[in-house]
């Protein structure tokens, strides 16, 4: 073969309007650190790729619900969720090696691998080193205690480099001048202002300030009941007003340890007590639905998600139904079009105004439960205890919460942590698309406990305060505790991703076809679920097997949403040993 000259190599050279994709490739194949022409750095694929992200999004929240609900899928979830984040790791640590890691490509693979279930599982890594059973994972040889388990040792120390991963680069990113590191394209990082972005990096913020808020006026309105109850003019009420299970009040069951009534059940009472001609089953569902939905972010592009929800579940509770023979349907009607005028003003006032002029839909709804109760307060106390005092700290704890919510939205937007560093892009300007509001919750709850338990001088440990509030809250258990903060996660490792790149190569292909095998092995577990338990969830009612039954694949250290509600001993014992029903069989 005949040897080649430079000759015979032509010069390129073509226009960057002529095409600017290729122009673009071109650059990036040595791009220059001076310089920046596009506004953003080099899309790095194999980082930043929209396979990656997607495979990760999709393993992590699967990882998640198993973690709160299927304790028997723990350990192969483990394996997908941990080799997502080791292919995300081992791209960026391999793109770091060539030279090609932009910081701002190290700002995405520390949001995206400190997902809110990775936290979940790095806490619980770091608890198991004093008790192995903390773990989170059920391994294979179940006679073999867990400290004596290699599976769990292994999978722990894999669970740890994923930690270790992730300091070493929050060192690397947020250190100036770390000898031996350079990150290429630096007049990007300049221009587009790559550390504006460490907002991302503390997503949680929104929910870890509005939940010490919570905190915060919870035990600050128990306090003020407790200081009231310990007066010693003060007359504990009857027992008989007391409120209790239904299925705990029978004679044959007076041998049974009474437990008090759940939160979706006192408000039950309390709203058809209160409005027995006008409150029907299907409006209390949505009321119910609403409160339990609005633990999720709010979503405000043009309208509210949530007033946008609220408005549809409110007409549809209210029409649903027609009004009851022995009540004034003439005046049923005009009230149920007042209250969907209403709605209808509040949502047009924000949408047109802006959302700090007036509460959103689910707030007001929250307050309304809250009047609700503060009525039914009224009514069923004595002057001696709470009939005065208890309705007129409930209205005013209600009336400054909702306010306060209000405003919230300010620090319940992760970029208002952004604190006047200038970003290039108009969209990083503006504000969130997703933003946290869920103080009012916390009404609802210092209304239940404040009307069931306190009066009473009693106080629930936190196993009992966590059934009251999600025996029948299911949907609230799953917006707040999984799907709220991986909202938040979602878009802050969104917004990390500068480039956008949509090349896909094996690495991205490869982890799309492991988080497709964990969505079908969820798929697997839910197409054996009982109609009845899908129904429970929807309509916030209890689930049949909490009782007396649990799961084929019963678990003695339960997940985080499991909960067993036998009475005794004896029965757990009972119900290990009995396989009745199950939410998979």
């Amino acid at each position: 073969m005949a040897s080649q000259n430079i000759s015979d190599y032509p010069d390129l050279a073509f226009n960057f309007l002529t095409n600017k994709k290729l122009y673009e490739k071109a650059f990036c194949v040595d791009p220059r650190d001076d310089i920046c022409p596009f506004g953003t750095p080099c899309p790095n694929p194999d980082v930043t790729g929209i396979g990656q992200q997607i495979s990760i999004y999709i393993t992590t929240i699967i990882y998640a619900i198993v973690l709160a609900y299927i304790p028997w899928l723990q350990r192969p979830m483990l394996y997908a969720h941990l080799s997502v984040l080791y292919s995300l790791h081992i791209a960026a640590l391999v793109s770091a090696l060539k030279g090609d890691l932009s910081r701002g490509d190290g700002i995405f693979v520390i949001v995206t691998v400190a997902s809110p279930a990775t936290l979940y599982l790095w806490y619980y890594t770091a608890k198991s080193f004093w008790n192995a059973n903390h773990f989170p994972i059920q391994h294979e040889n179940k006679d073999k205690p867990a400290n004596q388990s290699w599976e769990v040792k292994i999978a722990r120390l894999f669970s740890l480099g994923s930690f270790l991963f992730e300091i070493a680069m929050i060192c690397v990113l947020f250190i100036p001048n770390v000898k031996g590191v350079k990150f290429p394209q630096t007049a990007c990082d300049k221009q587009f202002g790559t550390t504006a972005l460490w907002f991302n990096v503390v997503w949680e913020l929104p929910v870890v300030i509005q939940t010490v808020g919570m905190i915060i006026i919870y035990f600050l309105a128990y306090g003020i009941i407790l200081l009231w109850t310990k007066r010693r003019s003060y007359e504990v009420p009857s027992p008989s007003l007391e409120p209790y299970f239904k299925d705990l009040d029978s004679e044959k069951n007076s041998t049974t340890r009474r437990e008090n009534i759940d939160i979706v059940s006192w408000t039950e009472r309390v709203l058809f007590d209160k409005y027995p001609n006008f409150m029907n089953r299907s409006l209390f569902i949505c009321l119910v639905t609403i409160v339990q939905v609005s633990a999720l972010p709010d979503l405000s592009y043009v309208v509210s998600s949530k007033d946008s929800f609220t408005f549809l579940l409110i007409a549809f509770g209210l029409f649903r139904e027609m009004p009851r023979k022995e009540s004034n349907r003439f005046l049923i009607f005009v009230i149920r079009i007042f209250i969907l005028l209403f709605f209808a003003g509040v949502w047009l006032l924000r949408m047109l105004f802006g959302l700090f002029l007036v509460p959103n839909s689910a707030d007001w709804v929250i307050l309304f439960i809250a009047c609700s109760a503060a009525w039914w307060s009224w009514s069923h106390f004595s002057s001696s205890n709470m009939k005065i005092f208890l309705p007129i700290l409930t209205v005013f704890l209600a009336l400054g919460i909702t306010e306060a919510n209000v405003w919230v939205a300010i620090v319940g937007d992760p970029k208002s942590f952004d604190f006047g560093t200038q970003n290039a892009t108009k969209e990083d300007a503006d504000g969130s698309y997703f933003t946290m509001q869920i103080v009012t919750i916390v009404t609802w709850i210092i209304c239940w406990l404040s009307a069931s338990a306190w009066p009473w001088q009693r106080t629930l440990t936190l196993d009992k305060f966590y059934k009251g509030l999600f025996k029948r809250a299911h949907l609230l258990k799953v917006f707040w505790i999984v799907l709220g903060p991986h909202i938040l996660w979602i878009q802050a490792s969104d917004a990390s991703n500068l480039s956008h790149p949509t090349d896909m190569n094996f690495g991205q292909i490869f982890a799309l076809i492991v988080s497709i095998v964990t969505v079908v092995t969820l798929l697997d577990e839910a197409k054996d679920v009982k109609k009845d338990i899908w129904l429970a969830i929807l309509k916030s009612d209890v689930m049949f097997y909490e009782e007396v039954e649990q799961p084929k694949h019963y678990a003695p250290r339960p997940g985080l949403g499991m909960i067993t509600f036998a009475s005794s001993e004896s029965e757990c014992m009972h119900v290990k040993g009995e396989i009745l029903g199950s939410i998979v069989h």
